[in-house]
């Protein structure tokens, strides 16, 4: 009897605890009260009840702010006996984390334990295989599927139709579609939706067209998926037709249809239409907003994207953080450096989740604003670094002209031990090649090699150019010619390099070949090269010809820099007053560059009254250029005129001018020897 009064007793005070942890469960709303509630149910040895547990394991792998899927296992170990309730949220918690492998792994530990799937595992199984096109596995659960009588379970079937579409089996989720009895709105979505991320528009329309008819009425998944795809592919036309029947059935007012529906505008560059979707919708939340703003930036409509911003800001709706990363983006290209900064003081009160991703439009924005220490600021303010960080802070290095600091950081990120993507060693090849730094390059093209990099043709380009700018004109060519594709950047890198050392008629020559084969029509840059190619041959008809042919043929409209070329083309042949010709009947106003270049070729050919002209030229748009007076100084010095030599030095001095020292640079020893060097 007393012993039955304490059992009583025992299980009345388990039961309590019991109800209360239950109670206590229903009200979680964080991790630090579950963690409580977790180490209270292990106190009162309750760990093994697996509802309660199931409750625990729910609260990590359902989609939330609160998933974790670490710990929903740590707890799943903890339990002896799992009910398939939890084997089903413990499967579900990997897909949901695309560790789709791991889900199938736990599927066979949950087999070889003597459980067996039901209705709601095997659709989870499904995506698991489709996420990772795991079709060996995925064919054994649809043969599991057929063989437990789950076929005519249309839940079951639609996931298998998703796990073949998702595998481009689309023939074979057809099939699976056709053998149907019976196809409810879900069934048509799958099938339509996989036709639709194989961009076959067509086909789902059609699709489309035939769930009308049968009756089977569309739902929100089936207008946004076709949307989606029209979006995807530029479809505007058939976009519109959908937009259509999206107010003839009076669904224009949903916020996530309107969403779709902008969104497809945007995607097909009608900005326009996009506003005006947005503006019908009555609850506009932040996907709304972020659409928009999203829109603008990638239709290059930067200060629009700003404009609206702000007027979400203004709204009772809050940004986050893919807003930021767009907003970011408009200030990048539009250089504005206040906007950035703002937004960055926004992230950083801790209103935005700074992860990687806004880190690294941070730093992006910083390096295209032109303000360096600020991308280096964030870079190491980041709590995580992925390779993404460390290029974009090279590549603004290099874009800003800072190509040593560019190669020391990626000194610094293979000690941290990051591998390189192709960006980052387009970037570092473009440094080696402004720092005429042959050996460096050289050793990030053997890394090429040790490593297998894919060369794809940005990455070749990037290796010509450099062996071309550094004088190894061989490598170049050999590079250039193993090329397989070939674009304009390809023929501007070689022909240049050519041009540059010297090599004026194989510069012309492979011009030539260019037009011959007509892979790539020319540009401003190619006619920049051949020019200075003509320059350094001596080839004054031919340049002018070569100038003449830009517009007449090629409609491109020759730039300051073309015209700076004939200028420099003229006076290197000694044809010193038809290039004194030439600038006056130029058609745009030429600068202190242009007239500096001839006034030089008067210092070479001691041409006085044409080097005072020009001179005087020069001090009404650059009074405080210090090498003008040098030039004039020496032209006076040539012929004797120490007069004019002392007076000109007197206006110097009068205007606090100092005669500039010359210097120059030389890679010393290669990298092995430099402080700022890298190794590979």
């Amino acid at each position: 009897m007393c012993y039955l009064y304490f059992n009583l007793k025992s299980n009345v005070k388990w039961l309590q605890h019991h109800q209360i942890i239950t109670c206590l469960l229903k009200n979680c709303s964080n991790i630090e009260k579950l963690n409580q509630i977790h180490a209270q149910m292990i106190r009162t040895g309750q760990i093994q009840d697996t509802f309660l547990v199931s409750r625990i394991i729910a609260f990590f792998t359902l989609p939330s702010t609160h998933f974790n899927i670490g710990h929903a296992r740590r707890v799943f170990d903890q339990i002896q006996l799992p009910n398939l309730f939890i084997w089903n949220s413990m499967i579900r918690g990997y897909t949901h984390s695309f560790a789709s492998t791991d889900a199938l792994l736990l599927f066979k530990q949950m087999l070889f334990r003597g459980y067996f799937p039901d209705n709601f595992t095997y659709p989870i199984l499904s995506k698991a295989c489709g996420q990772i096109r795991a079709l060996k596995p995925g064919k054994l659960i649809h043969g599991q599927i057929v063989k437990c009588g789950f076929e005519s379970d249309m839940c079951i079937i639609s996931g298998v139709m998703s796990f073949y579409a998702s595998s481009e089996r689309i023939e074979t989720a057809r099939k699976v579609f056709d053998e149907m009895p019976e196809r409810d709105v879900v069934a048509w979505t799958t099938i339509i939706s996989g036709y639709a991320q194989l961009n076959c528009t067509e086909e789902s329309f059609l699709l489309f067209d035939q769930m009308k008819r049968e009756g089977v009425k569309p739902n929100k998944v089936t207008i946004m998926t076709l949307l989606s795809a029209c979006g995807n592919l530029q479809a505007l036309e058939r976009g519109q037709w959908l937009h259509s029947y999206v107010l003839e059935n009076k669904m224009e007012s949903d916020t996530i249809i309107g969403n779709a529906l902008a969104s497809m505008y945007a995607k097909c560059g009608s900005m326009f239409q996009a506003l005006k979707v947005l503006e019908k919708i009555p609850a506009r939340n932040t996907v709304s907003w972020n659409v928009l703003i999203g829109g603008f930036v990638q239709n290059g409509l930067h200060s629009e994207a700003l404009r609206l911003f702000q007027e979400m800001e203004s709204s009772s709706i809050r940004p986050n953080k893919i807003t930021v990363v767009s907003v970011l983006s408009a200030c990048a290209q539009l250089g504005d450096l206040e906007q950035g900064k703002l937004l960055h003081a926004y992230v950083q009160e801790d209103r935005i989740n700074y992860d990687v991703f806004v880190g690294n439009s941070l730093i992006n924005m910083y390096a295209k604003c032109g303000n360096l220490e600020g991308a280096r600021g964030v870079f190491h303010e980041m709590p995580e670094r992925d390779i993404f960080s460390w290029t974009a802070l090279i590549t603004g290095y290099v874009q800003g002209n800072q190509f040593k600091k560019a190669l020391a950081l990626f000194q610094e990120m293979q000690v941290s031990g990051v591998e390189p993507n192709e960006v980052t060693l387009v970037s570092l090849l473009s440094a080696c090649a402004q720092l005429g730094a042959l050996d460096q390059g050289k050793l990030i093209h053997a890394y090429l090699k040790e490593h297998n990099v894919k060369h794809d043709m940005c990455l070749e380009n990037a290796l010509v150019d450099m062996y071309a700018k550094c004088g190894c004109i061989e490598s170049a060519m050999q590079i250039f010619h193993g090329m397989t594709r070939k674009d304009i950047f390809s023929w501007n890198a070689m022909i240049g390099g050519l041009a540059m050392h010297g090599f004026g008629k194989d510069a012309i020559d492979l011009f030539t070949q260019m037009q011959r084969v007509g892979e790539s029509l020319p540009d401003g840059a190619t006619f920049t090269a051949v020019l200075c190619a003509c320059t350094h041959s001596g080839m004054v008809n031919e340049g002018y010809g070569y100038f003449n042919s830009m517009s007449s043929l090629y409609g491109i409209t020759p730039s300051i820099k073309h015209y700076g070329c004939v200028v420099d083309l003229l006076s290197r042949a000694g044809l010193l007053e038809e290039a004194s010709d030439f600038i006056e009947k130029m058609p745009i106003e030429p600068n202190p560059v242009i007239w500096g270049s001839l006034l030089s070729a008067c210092h070479v050919h001691r041409k006085v009254k044409l080097g005072e002209r020009i001179a005087q030229e020069i001090f009404k748009l650059a009074p405080d250029d210090k090498s003008v007076y040098v030039l004039l100084s020496n032209i006076y010095a040539d012929v004797g005129r120490w007069d004019d030599v002392r007076r000109v030095r007197a206006l110097m001095d009068k205007r606090g001018m100092e005669k500039p020292c010359g210097c120059s640079s030389i890679e010393v020893n290669g990298p092995h020897t430099s402080a700022e060097g890298v190794y590979l």
